[in-house]
């Protein structure tokens, strides 16, 4: 095969590419958001054949926001007035350990302000764990080691409200969320 049959073959594949993936992108736009590419087009009609083959490429690799959001919302787990008690598990889905609470994986948590928050960890894994809460980097509380198939708790009285991040001593890059405190 001689190298412009190559060529054209290549150039085939890549034209049906890039038709699929405009076909796909127009099909994943909302109404709303037609009428603003649209409205637009008059702009755009300037645009290099390679730019947008770039946004149609990239727009197929990020997901549209509205539907990252309905993936990405987390439950937040707030400390009960009734108990003044967090549940939170410790869990291995597909052989990554994370945090458990209200169905969600590493949720966000609310506690109070000066106030004795009290933290129940159950640990339902073969590993041991620690919950750690820090705030800038610096450890403000921590569960000490909660062994397998075991439980423990621990209260802390955050002082200042805030924004404070918590993970598991042995696993911090799968292990970790955020905690609100608030007034």
């Amino acid at each position: 095969m001689n190298r412009s049959s190559k060529i054209a073959i290549i150039f085939g594949i890549v034209s049906v590419v890039l038709i699929a993936a405009a076909l796909t992108v127009h099909f994943r736009l909302s109404e709303t958001e037609r009428s603003e590419i649209e409205s637009g087009t008059e702009q755009n009609e300037k645009e290099s054949a390679s730019q947008v083959a770039n946004e149609i490429v990239n727009s197929l690799q990020n997901k549209p926001e509205s539907e990252e959001n309905e993936n990405t919302e987390q439950t937040e787990i707030t400390t009960p007035n009734t108990s003044g008690q967090i549940e939170i598990s410790a869990k291995e889905i597909d052989e990554v350990y994370g945090w458990s609470g209200s169905n969600e994986i590493n949720p966000a948590i609310t506690l109070a302000a000066n106030v004795d928050n009290v933290i129940q960890i159950t640990n339902l894994t073969d590993a041991l764990h620690e919950f750690v809460i820090t705030l800038d980097g610096e450890e403000i509380a921590a569960s000490g080691d909660v062994q397998p198939d075991s439980s423990g708790k621990f209260s802390v009285t955050p002082t200042q409200t805030g924004v404070y991040e918590y993970h598991c001593e042995y696993h911090p890059d799968t292990m970790k969320g955020i905690i609100n405190v608030e007034p």
